[in-house]
C-alpha cells in the first residue's frame, strides 16, 4: 500500500492526476483537469430572500450537537433542493457558518488561508481576510480544517499555523490575533481541526500539547486566561460543553484519553484512557446521552463505548456501561434522538439503542460524510456530494430522498440549514439551495 501511495503521489505532483482519500483505505484517483466549478457560476436570485431567523453559528450547529433548529418554513424533505446559486471556492474541510444574511467559510487561496463573508442572497463576496499559511498532507489534502465560530457579531477562527484571531463579522477587520500554540508544539498528523468554543467571556481551544492540551483566551483582548493541566498529543475533536450532576463539564481529548475540565479555570475534573488501534485518531465528537452517561466513538476498528460517570465526595469515577463494534464512526459524529443514536458504522448508516448499545438497524452506505438531525429526519451529506434524507426512527430504516447535490469531489464539509436554505460546499464549489416546500 505504501508503494502504491508513493507512486500515486508522484503522479499527483506531476499534475497528471489528483488523488483523494475519502475515508476508506483505498484512494480515489481523478484525472487532472480544469475544475468543473471554475467553468460555471450559477446565480438565480430573482426570487427575494426569505427572512432567516435562526442562524448556524458554529461547528455542528447552535449547540454543537448536530441538531438543526426547527425551520421557519416547511421543508420539502422528499424533493431535490432547488439551486439558488453556485460559485467556485477554495479547498478546506471546514464547515459552513450562517447568520441571517451572510455565509462564512475559511478556504485555501494559493498560499493563504482566507476567511470569506458572502451574501446569502447571491453568493457575492462581501469581504475577505487572509493569513499567509497553508496545511497540506498526503492523506487529507490541502486547506484549513477548523470551522470559525460566530458570536455577537464577531468571528473567532484558528488558522492551521495556530494563530487565533477575532474578526468583525460586518467589516472583516482584524480586532486581535495571538499565537495559540507553544514554540515546540507538535502538530497532529492531519492538522489542527478543533473549532473554537465560546463560553461566557472565554474562547476555548483543545488542540493538544505536552505542556497543556487546552487553553482559554479572553474574548475581548485575546489574552491568555488559563492553560489546562490536562495534556497530551493533539487529536481532532472540538471542545464541547456538557452538564453532569448540575455542573458544567468541558469535554476535551488527546491521543489515547478523554477528559473533563472545569471551564472556569481549566482544572481537570476527571480523565479516562481511551486508546484507538494504530493511531489514536479520535475524530468524532463526544456525545452526552443523559445526566451521567457519555458516548465515545471512533473508526479504525474501535467502535463505540458508553461511559458511566459517578460523582462522590472524593471526586468522579468513570466506568464502562456498554460497548459496540457496530458504531465505528470515524470522521462523522453521531446524533441522539429520543434515546436512540444515529451515526455511521464506517460508511453505513446505523441506529443503536442508547440505553444498552443494541443494534436497531443497518441502512445504506453513504460514504464518510456528515450527519445531522432535523426534527424527524436525518440529513446526510456524503463524501461524494450526495445529499440523503432518512427518517429518524428506530423501528426501521426508511430513506425518503437521495440525490447528487455537489460535484463528485471529496466532501468532508458540514452543511448548514436555516430558513429553508441549505448551504453546502466541497473543495471546488459552494452553493445555496432553496428547500422550502412552497
Amino acid at each position: 500500500m505504501k508503494a502504491f501511495l508513493l507512486s500515486i503521489g508522484c503522479l499527483s505532483l506531476c499534475g497528471c492526476i489528483n488523488m483523494e482519500m475519502r475515508g476508506g483505505m483505498v484512494p480515489q484517483v481523478l484525472l487532472s483537469g480544469k475544475p468543473e466549478s471554475e467553468k460555471k457560476v450559477f446565480v438565480d436570485s430573482q426570487v427575494p430572500l426569505r427572512s432567516v431567523k435562526h442562524i448556524w453559528p458554529q461547528f455542528r450547529g447552535p449547540n454543537r450537537d448536530g441538531k438543526i433548529p426547527l425551520q421557519t418554513v416547511k421543508v420539502a424533505w422528499k424533493k431535490k433542493p432547488v439551486l439558488r446559486w453556485m460559485i467556485p471556492c477554495g479547498l478546506s474541510h471546514s464547515s459552513i457558518i450562517l447568520d441571517s444574511s451572510r455565509v462564512f467559510t475559511i478556504e485555501q487561496q494559493g498560499e493563504e488561508e482566507t476567511l470569506f463573508a458572502r451574501d446569502l442572497n447571491d453568493g457575492e463576496e462581501i469581504w475577505r481576510f487572509s493569513l499567509s499559511t497553508k496545511w497540506n498532507d498526503l492523506m487529507s489534502g490541502t486547506g484549513p480544517r477548523s470551522t470559525p465560530t460566530l458570536h455577537q457579531g464577531k468571528l473567532y477562527v484558528i488558522f492551521s499555523n495556530g494563530t487565533l484571531a477575532r474578526i468583525d463579522a460586518k467589516t472583516g477587520l482584524l480586532e486581535w490575533r495571538v499565537q495559540a500554540i507553544e514554540e515546540e508544539y507538535e502538530f497532529p498528523e492531519w492538522g489542527i481541526s478543533g473549532s473554537p468554543l465560546v463560553w461566557n467571556d472565554l474562547i476555548i481551544l483543545n488542540h493538544g500539547g505536552e505542556k497543556s492540551a487546552a487553553r482559554a483566551h479572553d474574548l475581548h483582548s485575546g489574552k491568555l486566561v488559563w492553560r489546562s493541566d490536562f495534556r497530551g498529543s493533539g487529536v481532532y475533536p472540538s471542545p464541547v460543553l456538557a452538564e453532569f450532576f448540575g455542573e458544567k463539564h468541558l469535554l476535551v481529548a488527546v491521543a489515547g484519553k478523554v477528559g473533563s475540565l472545569n471551564p472556569k479555570n481549566g482544572k481537570t475534573r476527571w480523565e479516562h484512557p481511551w486508546k484507538i488501534f494504530l493511531n489514536n485518531a479520535l475524530i468524532a465528537q463526544p456525545t452526552q446521552l443523559d445526566n451521567d452517561r457519555l458516548l465515545l466513538s471512533a473508526g479504525y476498528g474501535k467502535g463505540a463505548e458508553c461511559l458511566k460517570i459517578e460523582k462522590s465526595k472524593s471526586g468522579y469515577t468513570i466506568s464502562s456501561a456498554w460497548k459496540s463494534k457496530n458504531f465505528k464512526t470515524k470522521f462523522s459524529s453521531p446524533v441522539l434522538k429520543d434515546g436512540f443514536l444515529y451515526g455511521f458504522n464506517e460508511n453505513s448508516l446505523t441506529c443503536l439503542n442508547a440505553k444498552n448499545g443494541e443494534l436497531q438497524w443497518r441502512g445504506e452506505k453513504y460514504g464518510y460524510g456528515k450527519i445531522f438531525l432535523a426534527d424527524k429526519h436525518l440529513l446526510i451529506l456524503g463524501n461524494t456530494g450526495v445529499l440523503s434524507v432518512v427518517r429518524a426512527e428506530p423501528a426501521q430504516f426508511t430513506e425518503v430522498y437521495s440525490g447528487q447535490l455537489l460535484s463528485d469531489v471529496r466532501c468532508w464539509n458540514g452543511p448548514a440549514l436555516a430558513g429553508g436554505y441549505l448551504v453546502a460546499k466541497n473543495g471546488q464549489e459552494i452553493a445555496c439551495f432553496d428547500w422550502a416546500a412552497n
